[in-house]
């Protein structure tokens, strides 16, 4: 009895030592895949697991950023090359996650000021450059309604296109440039076209249907207005209801000491790249097909206003020149400027969002 009594007891020690060992065997496993032992292991003589690719990634508690690096074309990038789902990011946030803040010494850079541009003739709230010498009385034109009966109806009665399709912003903005910094892109998220797509899907919101044009017409630079011209003339033959067509530009400004201006507003504690308004002029008729450019002109006139009101300091003082830039093809031609290449397409996108709004509310008031 005593025999079977001591058997019993050996067995049971026994069977307790080969689960300890056993657990012990299944710990030191993991800990040796998880590569947080290859040192014991190495000091212990045996090889640490050499091919992890194939192992499964493992969750991470606190996800990393996606690191910012200075791309080849000079333009931040970031691997995933996204942007915020809104297009809009807080007023001192648009520098991203691991963007350097001093350039890069084996590449020449140039400073960048951002500055919000005014002065020009005061008319009602806003400003004016006007450059023409034609002696317009721009106030007078101001009260003057345009030729433009917006319905509302949700039917097409707004063109946006680009003359120059790939006119590109930066993703990120440090307060340098690099002086070989791409300024062009055929990535239609990067540049005027971003800024394009806000502003028909602003106007869209409030009823006023929107065809947006993104065809490239500046593939070759010279003859950019002829190729814009053939894409105003095949929309308004599609849709004979367009009454106002937009060519929306983005801008650049250099100095003389290779100083770059990013023309910024803070609209509603979000920074939005300042936008300009060009309104043409043939006062002497020397263009001989453009006699309707005072239509142009008081339409701009009256979005300059409402801009100013609804959100001061989003534009820049208005262009009044003797130019054309096929603003002769409707009654409602508008040309815009939104920013320059070192605005953030963030910030550009976030002011075509706001010119949606300016002009919904300007165009209503047209019915």
């Amino acid at each position: 009895m005593k025999s079977l009594s001591r058997l019993t007891k050996n067995l049971a020690v026994l069977l307790c030592a080969a689960v300890c060992v056993w657990c012990a065997a299944d710990s030191l496993q993991h800990w040796a895949a998880s590569g947080a032992g290859d040192a014991l292991l190495l000091a212990a003589g045996i090889s640490p697991q050499q091919d992890r690719e194939t192992a499964e990634p493992q969750p991470s508690s606190t996800p990393s950023a996606t690191p910012a690096v200075w791309g080849t074309e000079g333009l931040l990038t970031t691997e995933e090359n996204t942007l915020p789902d809104d297009g809009v990011v807080p007023f001192h946030s648009d520098l991203l996650p691991g963007a350097a803040v001093s350039p890069d010494p084996k590449r020449p850079s140039g400073p960048v000021e951002e500055v919000q541009l005014d002065g020009g003739q005061q008319v009602g709230n806003f400003y004016v450059r006007d450059s023409t010498g034609s002696g317009t009385d721009l106030a007078a034109e101001l009260l003057e309604d345009p030729d433009i009966h917006i319905k509302g109806d949700g039917s097409v009665e707004v063109l946006i296109y680009h003359t120059h399709t790939s006119e590109a912003y930066s993703l990120s903005a440090p307060g340098f440039y690099y002086t070989d910094m791409a300024t062009r892109t055929q990535n239609q998220d990067m540049g005027v076209v971003a800024a394009g797509e806000e502003l028909a899907k602003s106007l869209e919101a409030r009823g006023i249907g929107v065809v947006h044009d993104k065809t490239v017409n500046d593939t070759v630079f010279n003859g950019s207005y002829d190729r814009s011209w053939e894409v105003i003339q095949k929309n308004l033959e599609e849709h004979p209801g367009i009454q106002v067509t937009i060519d929306l530009h983005r801008d650049s400004m250099t100095t003389e000491d290779g100083v770059k201006y990013k023309p910024t507003a803070e609209i509603g504690g979000r920074k939005a790249a300042q936008a300009m308004l060009l309104a043409g002029c043939d006062a002497d008729g020397s263009w001989g097909d453009f006699p309707d450019w005072r239509w142009n002109l008081r339409l701009m006139l009256r979005v300059q206003e409402k801009a100013q009101e609804l959100y001061p300091g989003l534009m820049r003082p208005m262009t009044f020149s003797n130019s054309k830039y096929n603003m002769n093809a409707t009654r409602g031609s508008i040309l815009i400027e939104v920013g320059t290449e070192v605005n953030t397409v963030t910030e550009a996108r976030y002011t075509g969002r706001l010119l949606g709004e300016v002009l919904a509310e300007a165009l209503g008031e047209m019915k």
